[in-house]
């Protein structure tokens, strides 16, 4: 029994690690906009849908697709901001989150149309697996949960301590006040999706060789990740990194009674901490 509950520990960590990735995309464009892009999910089907298509042209290994798959999603990310969100940049806030679910729409027709309805596969980036504990945790798992925490140490350090990172930060609290002091607020919101969808796309290219990836699978895990950034608090990218593992262990706990409730937790969790604590589990 032990070694049951610590597999499905360890799964859960490897699962989780996937939505700290969304979840840190979502506080990217949160942190700089203020907004909710409720597109994210998507980036995360078009990096694994692109990765997946570069490799079967037999032309590049499996990381240099991994690597065209993330920046693909980061060059349509920009676009998705030079298109649809800076005409409207004086909206309401609920007109903007509107946009985004019409994005949202919009790129998963695209993905089916360009790649298909069927999943698209792609070959592990090391082959092999390693025991943890006496469980067998694949090699792909660990690049995954390693990609996490790099894209969370490199955001922290980029946010305090580089210009662009503060002007970034900048443009969230006081708008008026960073073009005053000459930030140009729209080339930080274009960085802003951009690197949103950069993450979005790595999470899905480095997890289409474990589940492969479709081009609606994208929604729920978006959903996911959006959850884990409420769980972890909006503009909380360390907190959001901490609840998308959090959330990725109850996920396996809960499927061990019964597989109905796996898919519905996410949901469940996110109405129950915006009834108790709307500011998130890790903000005071």
């Amino acid at each position: 029994m032990r070694e049951f509950a610590f597999m499905l520990c360890v799964k859960g960590i490897m699962v989780g690690s996937i939505y700290a990735l969304i979840s840190l995309g979502f506080n990217v464009i949160y942190r700089t906009t203020g907004v909710l892009n409720f597109a994210q999910g998507e980036f995360v089907a078009i990096g694994g849908l692109l990765s997946a298509w570069v490799y079967g042209k037999g032309t590049v290994p499996v990381g240099a697709a991994i690597c065209i798959g993330a920046l693909g999603a980061a060059a349509i990310g920009w676009l998705v901001d030079r298109l649809a969100i800076r005409p409207a940049r004086n909206a309401q806030p609920a007109i903007l989150v509107i946009i985004t679910v019409g994005v949202s729409i919009v790129l998963r027709a695209a993905a089916a149309l360009i790649w298909g309805t069927d999943p698209c596969h792609l070959p592990p980036l090391t082959p092999g697996s390693v025991s943890l504990g006496g469980i067998k945790v694949e090699y792909q798992n660990l690049w995954m949960l390693g990609a996490a925490a790099v894209c969370m140490a490199a955001l922290a350090l980029f946010f305090r301590h580089t210009a662009t990172g503060r002007a970034m930060r900048a443009c969230s609290e006081d708008p008026l006040g960073a073009r005053l002091c000459g930030v140009d607020t729209h080339k930080m919101s274009a960085l802003a999706f951009a690197v949103s969808a950069f993450l979005g796309g790595l999470g899905g290219a480095l997890l289409t060789p474990i589940l492969s990836m479709s081009y609606d699978r994208g929604t729920m895990l978006g959903l996911k990740g959006f959850s884990a950034a409420i769980l972890g608090g909006l503009g909380h990218p360390a907190g959001g990194v901490a609840s998308g593992i959090l959330l990725g262990v109850l996920e396996q706990y809960s499927a061990w009674f019964s597989s109905v409730y796996k898919e519905t937790l996410a949901l469940a969790i996110v109405v129950a901490i915006l009834l108790i604590r709307p500011k998130g589990i890790w903000r005071s």
